[in-house]
Order: C-alpha cells, then structure tokens, then sequence
C-alpha cells in the first residue's frame, strides 16, 4: 500500500510524418544563368519524414499535371514554350504536402538560346531585361521573299551605280601617263589642231604656183606680142 509500482517501456519509431518540403536550385542564382538559357536542377526536400517519395506536377488554371517521380525537376531551353507554375509534393505512409510555388517566366524561348526567369521562395529575385535589350537590338525580323528579292535588286543597283560614279571618276581623274586624263585629251585634239592647220597652208601654198602658171598660159595665148 501507498506504494507505486513502474514499468519502463520501449518506444521504437517506425514512420515519421513529413515536414513541408522545401525548394533549392543546386546552381547559384546570383549570376542569373537562366538569362543566358543555361539549364538550372531544382531539388525538392524535406528536413523529417520516413520514406519520403517526391512528385512534380505543373500547375495550371484548369488542373494539376503530373510531371514525374522524383526529387529534382530539370529546367532547360527547348522544354519551356510559355510562362508555368510547378510544385512537388513530398508524402510517405502516414501523411503528405506540398511546396511553394516555382515560377517559371518564359521571356524568349529557344531551342538553344532561351531567356527565361525562375522565381522561388527563400532565393534572389532577379530578371533579364538587359539581356532582352541587347539579344532584341541585335536580331531583326526575317525578310520574306518579296522584301529579300527588292532589297537584292535595290543592293545590285546601287553597286552599278556606285561603280560607274566611280569609273567615271578615274576616266576624268587619271590617265596611264599619271596626268589628268581631261589634260592628256586636251593636248591630244590641240595637236591634231595644228596639223590639220598646217596640212591645209601646205596645200594652199602648193596650190599657188599652179594657179600662176595656169594665169601665164592663159595670157600667152591671148596676147602673143606680149610674149616675144
């Protein structure tokens, strides 16, 4: 009596509930790698729990699509088309939950080049807008085939143009002699000048005598007293 009598007792845990799970990129975020389109491994984890088994889903405004069994969740171009939410669930035997949203924003997809912007909770938010800039400064719209034709025909014309200018600017500039080619074509019709000049006082001086001799026989026949 008045006395109490104790047992020990051996508690063996067996399952252990999860505990929300948490996201973390298994790259730094702080040099913003997703602007450039590298690929970026997302983990999903939890700090307790027994067993744990992982699931990714997509998150949409209609439903919730299952994406894959596992822990981690890979993010790379070619794979984001448009701007997603996914989240990943932890669960065991005896309970589950759920992350926090991971927000992908898709600002250029790309099969190799893409640019796009991870946000999650407890990580450094960021974004490319200077990288948008630069990459939409130096891509320009494609030509269709009308416009590439006009621009091939106007770019042709303006060569020949520009090549005639400037043949015409070495025809009136130089000539093979290295003087001014204008000079070079004066000198040329100023001797052809002259001796067509003197060409013509050639002939007119031997054209004199004659007409002399032709007035001399014309006065002896008329008037031969003259003569003797």
């Amino acid at each position: 009596m008045y006395a109490d009598i104790m047992a020990s007792v051996n508690v063996v845990i067996t399952e252990v509930p999860v505990s929300k799970p948490k996201l973390r990129p298994l790259s730094s975020q702080v040099d913003r790698p997703t602007c450039w389109g590298q690929p970026v491994t997302v983990r999903c984890g939890c700090e307790q729990g027994t067993g744990v088994r992982y699931t990714w889903y997509k998150s949409t405004q209609l439903e919730d699509t299952l994406l894959h069994d596992s822990a981690d969740i890979h993010l790379q171009c070619g794979t984001l088309d448009k701007d997603s939410d996914y989240y990943c669930t932890a669960h065991n035997d005896i309970s589950s939950d759920r992350s926090d949203i991971l927000s992908v924003q898709v600002l250029m997809p790309a099969e190799s080049s893409c640019i796009y912007v991870i946000n999650m909770e407890g990580q450094p938010i960021y974004d490319c807008v200077d990288r948008m800039s630069t990459t939409l400064a130096s891509t320009s719209p494609p030509l269709t085939t009308c416009q590439a034709t006009l621009k091939i025909h106007s770019d042709t014309i303006n060569q020949s143009s520009q090549i005639n200018q400037t043949d015409q600017h070495l025809f009136l500039s130089r000539s093979w002699t290295g003087l001014p080619l204008w000079y070079t074509l004066l000198r040329w019709v100023c001797f052809a000048s002259l001796l067509i000049f003197l060409c013509i006082i050639i002939k007119c001086t031997k054209a004199r005598p004659k007409r002399v001799k032709r007035r001399g026989r014309v006065r002896s026949k008329h008037h031969p007293h003259l003569v003797r």
